[in-house]
This record gives structure tokens, C-alpha cells and sequence, in this order.
């Protein structure tokens, strides 16, 4: 994650077409997701595994070997479109779970990639003082490691009765126009999946392109900025595990929402005028703070605008939308990096940001209101009878 940018930077290419170079991936997924995990509930969990995690290993062997854009958007391509592990993971720990104890599991299996998103960067960071290819054969050694253990230990999940008998592909399962439409005739789910979608914009446009940001602004080095990475891993465990539950006991949901938003626009306005590597370590703590309030809490909102046998559906859209998002935010954070100040990018993030506040009322309070008032009517009615 540190490293791509800087990679990207040292074969000649400019913050825009860096952007590019990392939307690719989630280009990729957005078309593979869906159809990766319709082949494993054809074939089974885990050749599908074997086969997605077959392509990282290749992803990363070729960005190793990088020593050209061709090869570097080619390693991309290859995770991208082929490399859906997480997609056909998670449909193993569902298949494996039982339903009662599901949420737990998740949350284990979550915690395992946040233990990931905090010693993956710091190890790439020391890695790559050596060069930027050793991180990324490190990572690939990595991958080994996970197939082979697959391989010798992981049983498969679904029996030859559970596996689908034929494929059936269809555009709305990779797109899902026709659900979109639907939910968004619903003021509550519409004004939750637009809220989710500006945090997705604010969040990501800086998320994705704070490597280049920190070069341009703060003149980070890739070890530096893993450093980083890692602070805002750990503090998101941290608040996750230990903050959030207390807050909401006290607070509500919407108050403690309010909050994280309140701390992402703090965190922007503070980077657009840092200039030193270590003053930089105060907005990211507000911004682990904001994360890691904010996506559980708009999750949590999301599911309970649905019944439960529409939440699959909803999801669906939500993580749609949320793909696109992250195509779109590289590209436009290295735009914005190539033609502005380099203070314009948490400008704009903090700006999205506020904008929340903006439809704040449209999309939670409005609706809910409204239904408030249907239910008072209906009682008063009930009593007329």
C-alpha cells in the first residue's frame, strides 16, 4: 500500500496517472467479486481460493519485477480481475459458521485483516530502504505460504449437493441496477446509501492518494509514511475494540456519528496547513478516531432501514457503490495533486465531508420523522375504531 505510489513515481509517472494505476484494482473487483464468488458456489470455496490466491502470488511476483508501467499495470490487472480472495474467504467463514456465532467470527476475521493493514505497511516500509522490488517478493513469499497451507490444511467447505449445478450470470449480479432503483425509492435507504457514498468520496480521495500527498507536502520517505499507515491501524483497532460500544451507551448513534464526522473535517483542516512529519501524527489520530466510528455506525444504519431478508441485497448495492467510489477517488486526488496546491486535496476531502451535515436531515432525520408520525397516525386511527 505504501509502496505502489512510489514505485509508480520512480518509473516516471506523474500523481494523475498514479491514480490511475490504483484504480485499477478496484475496477478490477467491482466486475470480479461478483463472479469469482458465483464460481466457488459452482466449484467450491477452495479451488477458487487456490486460483485467487495463485493470481496475488503473480501480481506481486510481477510488481517485484517491475521495471517498466506496462509490467506494473499488468500486476494490477492480474490481482484485479482474478485475485477476489477475500470474496471467496469470507463465503468459506459463512459456510463454516454457525449463524448464531457469525458476527463474532467476522469479527475475528476483520480483526485479523486490521493486524494485517498494521504490519503489512511498517514491513513493506523497512523492506523497501533496501529497494521497492524486496517488499513486493516478501509479499509474494507471503502468498506461497497461504496457498500451501490451503492446500494441506483447509478442508472444502460446500458438498457436491450444496454447489449450484449450472452457472447463471447476469448483469444485475455484478451491477445491481434494478436493486438500486428499488432501494432508492425509500427516503430512509436512499438518504443512508448517499450519506455512505460522500463518506466513501471524502475518505477515499484522501486515503488513496496520501502517499503522494505526504511526498508532495511533507517530503515523506516510503518508511515514513508505513509508519503512518501503522498508526492509523492501530489507534482504528484500539477505538473499535475499546471505544465504540462505551460511546454508544452513552451517546447516541447519530451523536457519535456526528462526532466522527466532526474529527474527519478536523483532520483535513489541520493537514491543509501541516508542513512537519511529525505534527502530521495528531490529525491522524482523529482520523482513525472518524473511521472508525463513522463505517460501523452508517453499516449498522444501513441494515436496520431493511428486513432481514433484504439485507444481502442492500449490502450488495452498498458495496457497489462503494467500489465505484474507489475508482473514481485516485484519479480525481491525482488530479487534483497535478493542478492544485497540494493543501487542495483535505480541502475537498473536508469539504465532502461537511456536506454531510448538509443531508444530514434529509437522510436521517426527515424519514424517520415521517415514520414516527405514520405510526402515531395509524395508533390514532386504531383508537378511532
Amino acid at each position: 500500500m505504501p509502496i505502489i505510489p512510489f514505485l509508480g513515481v520512480s518509473l516516471g509517472l506523474n500523481e494523475f496517472q498514479v491514480g490511475l494505476i490504483l484504480s485499477i484494482f478496484s475496477m478490477c473487483q467491482l466486475f470480479a467479486s461478483p463472479i469469482t464468488g458465483k464460481l466457488s458456489d459452482r466449484y467450491g470455496r477452495k479451488p477458487l481460493l487456490l486460483f485467487s490466491q495463485t493470481s496475488t502470488l503473480i501480481g506481486f511476483f510481477l510488481l517485484g519485477i517491475a521495471n517498466n508501467v506496462w509490467i506494473l499495470v499488468a500486476a494490477r490487472l492480474v490481482d484485479g480481475l482474478l485475485g477476489s480472495n477475500m470474496t471467496v474467504a469470507q463465503a468459506y467463514i459463512s459456510d463454516v459458521t454457525n449463524p448464531k456465532y457469525r458476527t463474532k467470527t467476522f469479527g475475528y476475521s476483520s480483526a485479523v485483516f486490521g493486524a494485517g493493514l498494521i504490519f503489512g505497511p511498517v514491513i513493506g516500509g523497512i523492506l523497501s530502504t533496501i529497494n521497492y522490488s524486496v517488499p513486493m517478493f516478501f509479499a509474494a513469499g507471503v502468498s506461497l505460504l497461504s496457498i500451501i497451507l490451503v492446500l494441506l490444511f483447509l478442508p472444502e467447505s460446500l458438498n457436491k449437493e450444496e454447489r449450484e449445478n449450472k452457472l447463471d450470470f447476469k448483469f444485475g449480479d455484478i451491477i445491481p441496477i434494478k436493486e438500486t432503483k428499488r432501494f432508492f425509492k425509500s427516503a430512509k435507504i436512499r438518504g443512508t446509501l448517499v450519506v455512505f457514498f460522500l463518506y466513501t468520496l471524502a475518505f477515499f480521495i484522501f486515503i488513496t492518494t496520501f502517499a503522494l500527498f505526504a511526498k508532495k507536502q511533507i517530503n515523506v520517505t516510503v518508511q515514513e509514511l508505513s509508519f503512518y499507515m501503522a498508526w492509523i491501524g492501530i489507534l482504528r483497532v484500539i477505538f473499535q475494540s475499546v471505544l465504540i460500544n462505551p460511546l454508544l451507551k452513552k451517546l447516541s448513534e447519530n451523536t457519535t456519528l456526528k462526532l466522527g464526522v466532526i474529527a474527519m473535517i478536523f483532520t483535513m483542516t489541520f493537514l491543509i496547513f501541516a508542513n512537519n512529519y511529525w505534527i502530521v501524527y495528531i490529525p491522524l489520530s482523529f482520523l482513525a478516531f472518524g473511521s472508525g466510528v463513522i463505517r460501523p455506525i452508517l453499516t449498522s444504519k444501513l441494515t436496520k432501514t431493511v428486513k432481514r431478508e433484504e439485507t444481502g441485497s442492500l449490502m450488495g448495492v452498498n458495496n457497489a457503490l462503494i467500489s465505484i467510489g474507489q475508482i473514481i477517488t485516485p484519479i480525481l486526488g491525482g488530479l487534483i495533486l497535478i493542478f492544485l496546491p497540494s493543501q487542495m486535496l483535505p480541502f475537498f476531502s473536508a469539504v465532502v465531508f461537511a456536506l454531510i451535515f448538509l443531508v444530514w436531515r434529509w437522510a436521517f432525520v426527515k424519514p424517520f420523522q415521517s415514520e414516527k408520525q405514520q405510526s402515531v397516525e395509524s395508533k390514532e386511527q386504531i383508537i378511532n375504531l
